[in-house]
């Protein structure tokens, strides 16, 4: 079972020289997608699209190719005028009675019938039916046969369904991850088809990206690379950023590498038509437009297929690293090796500078270029044709054009103009970014007029919950909740943010878990579900939402660790303690959390994580003082308890001692860490040596001989110096005599100290300890006479 050449050029992507006598393909490369079967319109329409009447439909003509053919044509055909007219910034009108030649069934509703988890379809979406239309005929195709071509154009038309709604729907994500583990299965169909290969890898990679699943998408990301036989690499090159830099210091740079034993076609011959939209010049009089490397760097001239792997790098690091200026670093090489090529796929130059304005939006050096750059994207009439547009757009994760707009418009926000954004916002009818911009005016009434007017002519569940954060009105919910015959997730949404906004937690909570209940794929709702469940102390909730968090973005590390607080206060440490391990592969510098860690991970028993996050805390806080961790620490080695892996905690003795080594040579007097020392040391000398610096951190204040229960404690460790030294004298080797005779006497100066200023006091309380002191003090002194 393999691809044939026809069935490559059915995936129409638009890449490769047109070599076939069939009609359809030539009709689908030459842009002609008006749709002349009326006969099998009227037939697939008269079905009312429905999935069965459709496959009762395709099972009458199975035998007839032609047909079939023809149909796969029509639905084909009907996707692309769909991308085609949303992905365009000037599309042209068009009738979708005249486009089918057929009435459009009255019946059919596809705004409401895309509609998935109650979340609508975007205002902006043009012509829905044609989604519709060739969404459910794929669908029926696919069930009459599994093939890899009907799979993928079924797969493109859920993911193009997923952009076009509001809100990531729990329902099509189920879909989609069906279909993907068909498609991954018949990848073998093409294997001696590695360009195809890498193509459908990023396109599964791009879906996975929609949803946050970064695990995933850096799964297939790799496998296209390994298959492309492209290496990427960040590395340091000295160079300069700015015009007047008088030191050259290190920048970072991409190297590319390709394996030269894979043949594939160079952009030029794949992409040598396609007029791509202008990258713009920074016109800075400070910082230069690109960076100006002192050295050569290793870069190879990028086909089209691996300009989308350099790009869809950029779009998984965006997701899965955390937004600082450090990320904006690294993904400056990226986008440059994505915009140096003279030719390479349309939607991928328009995605990369489009990513590049949005970064390039924080700068005030850069923001005017981004805004520049976004205009003359979306203001682009040079009229690139449709084929030009479409090439390998699915594997771009490039946003209808609208959203393109929207960009703009926030471009037109950020630089402080309010009016120029609220009129595209306006145009665009997003009514969440027009509160912003009357807010911002100090016109927040009008936000609450326009909205209520829209209501007034078509009265929607986004509106009613709109101009409830408009008026602050808890009534705006109800009626979008009512609305919605209590089926939307939005609705209970906003009433919730509302209600945790006025941190009334408790009350939020219900109307979270009815949100998610509809749509159990809202992560940002989970996460505050999460927070306001422990907020109310309602651990079981909190636990709950946290977990499906976590597994929604399990690259946060704030949910894993609050995730470990719930469980905490439940009682079970284990699982607190794999949270937290899992938070600190997302963040290793955050000391709070590393001191979570020290006092969880001593509670469960792994004491090596004990010792790691000791070293970790005196890394980031230059202290660690927690003497009680400490004790339990030193405790567990010298009863030699087992571990959490039933190993023996003695083994760990030399790491505890080398811990205590680098506290003691910060913390220099703190009695009671010397004192612990003491206990761990392995020789009667050092443990001598180490009580010694106790005492003197215990007294060095001079005023504790004021209080009986201070003097016993000093009288004990006087005692317990004297004895050590003693018995670290007779133990002492002849390399150690001269050592262990010093400490001695240090010993009996101490003891002979302790006994003046305690008999000075006279208290009742100490004289028996402060006997058996004076005892072993004389019996020291008799013993050094001998030796002497």
């Amino acid at each position: 079972m393999t691809m044939t050449p026809e069935s490559v050029l059915f995936l129409c992507n638009f890449d490769d020289q047109l070599n076939t006598e069939n009609e359809s393909i030539k009709k689908l490369w030459s842009e002609q997608w008006s749709v002349n079967e009326q006969e099998i319109c009227k037939e697939l329409l008269a079905t009312g699209l429905d999935t069965d009447a459709l496959e009762d439909l395709l099972k009458k003509h199975e035998r007839d190719s032609h047909v079939l053919g023809n149909i796969l044509f029509v639905s084909v055909s009907s996707f692309l005028t769909f991308c085609d007219r949303n992905w365009n910034p000037h599309p042209d009108k068009l009738s979708i009675e005249e486009y089918f030649g057929v009435e459009w069934p009255k019946d059919i509703d596809a705004n409401i019938l895309l509609q998935r988890d109650s979340e609508p379809l975007y205002l902006n979406i043009l012509y829905p039916e044609l989604l519709y239309f060739s969404t459910q005929v794929f669908s029926a195709l696919c069930k009459a046969d599994q093939s890899l071509l009907h799979l993928w154009w079924y797969f493109r038309s859920k993911v193009a369904h997923q952009r076009s709604l509001e809100d990531t729907s729990a329902t099509l994500y189920a879909e989609l991850e069906i279909i993907i583990a068909k498609l991954t299965n018949l990848l073998y169909v093409i294997q001696d088809k590695p360009r195809l290969q890498i193509l459908l890898c990023m396109e599964i990679a791009q879906a996975y990206l929609i949803y946050g699943r970064v695990q995933r998408t850096e799964e297939y990301l790799n496998r296209a690379r390994d298959i492309a036989g492209l290496k990427l690499e960040l590395t340091g090159i000295l160079g300069k950023r700015t015009k007047f830099q008088q030191t050259i210091i290190p920048q970072l740079a991409l190297s590319s590498e390709l394996d030269s034993s894979i043949e594939r076609p160079t952009a030029e011959q794949s992409h040598g038509n396609a007029e791509l939209p202008p990258d713009l010049e920074l016109q800075d009089d400070l910082r230069l437009s690109k960076i100006q490397y002192t050295e050569s760097i290793s870069q190879a001239e990028l086909p089209s297929l691996e300009q989308i792997l350099c790009l869809l790098t950029v779009q998984y690091l965006m997701k899965a690293q955390p937004k600082d200026e450090l990320m904006n670093e690294e993904l400056e090489p990226y986008i440059a090796a994505v915009l140096s090529p003279k030719k390479g796929a349309w939607p991928t130059r328009v995605a990369a500078l489009l990513i590049r304005c949005k970064l390039e939006a924080n700068h005030k050096r850069t923001v005017e270029r981004a805004m520049l750059q976004c205009e003359t994207i979306v203001n682009d009439k040079t009229g690139a044709s449709s084929t030009t547009r479409l090439s390998y757009l699915w594997a771009t994760g490039l946003q209808p054009a609208w959203v393109w707009r929207q960009q703009l418009a926030d471009l037109y926000l950020n630089l402080g103009l309010v009016k120029a954004a609220l009129e595209e916002y306006l145009k665009l009818q997003l009514w969440e970014d027009v509160i912003v911009c009357y807010t911002a005016l100090q016109l927040r009434h009008k936000a609450a007029e326009i909205i209520q007017q829209q209501i007034d002519i078509n009265p929607t569940v986004k509106l009613y919950c709109l101009l409830g954060d408009a008026t602050d009105d808890v009534k705006c919910y109800e009626k979008a909740w009512e609305f919605s015959n209590h089926k939307s997730s939005r609705a209970q949404r906003h009433w919730g943010n509302f209600l945790f906004d006025h941190k009334k937690y408790e009350e939020c909570i219900p109307h979270f878990e009815k949100s998610v209940e509809i749509n159990s794929i809202q992560d940002r709702v989970w996460l505050r579900l999460g927070y306001a469940a422990l907020m109310a102390e309602n651990w079981e909730v909190s636990a709950k939402a946290y977990r499906r968090y976590t597994y929604l973005q399990p690259n946060t590390f704030e949910a894993w660790n609050n995730l470990a607080k719930v469980y905490v206060n439940q009682g079970d440490k284990k699982r607190a303690y794999r949270a937290l391990i899992e938070a600190l592969r997302f963040n290793y510098d955050n000391w709070k959390l590393w001191e979570n860690v020290v006092l969880v991970s001593m509670d469960t028993g792994h004491f090596e994580d004990v010792i790691r996050g000791c070293h970790r805390l005196l890394d980031l806080q230059q202290k660690f003082e927690d003497v009680e961790v400490l004790q339990l620490l030193v405790r567990a080695i010298l009863a030699d308890t087992k571990d959490a892996d039933g190993n023996s905690s003695a083994r760990l003795q030399k790491r505890v001692l080398e811990l205590f080594g680098r506290i003691t040579s910060i913390h220099q007097n703190k009695p009671e860490i010397w004192q612990l020392y003491s206990d761990l040391s392995p020789t009667s000398l050092l443990a001598a040596q180490r009580l010694l610096k106790a005492y003197k951190g215990f007294t060095q204040t001079g005023n504790w001989s004021n209080n009986p229960e201070t003097c016993k404690k000093v009288i004990d460790m006087a005692h317990s110096v004297l004895e050590l030294s003693k018995k670290a004298r007779e133990e002492a080797e002849e390399k150690d005599i001269v050592q262990a005779n010093q400490q001695l006497s240090s010993a009996r100066l101490t003891g002979q100290a302790v006994i003046r200023a305690v008999e000075k006091q006279n208290w009742p309380e100490t004289q028996s300890c402060l006997e058996e002191l004076k005892q072993l003090f004389t019996d020291v002194t008799e013993y050094m006479k001998s030796i002497m």
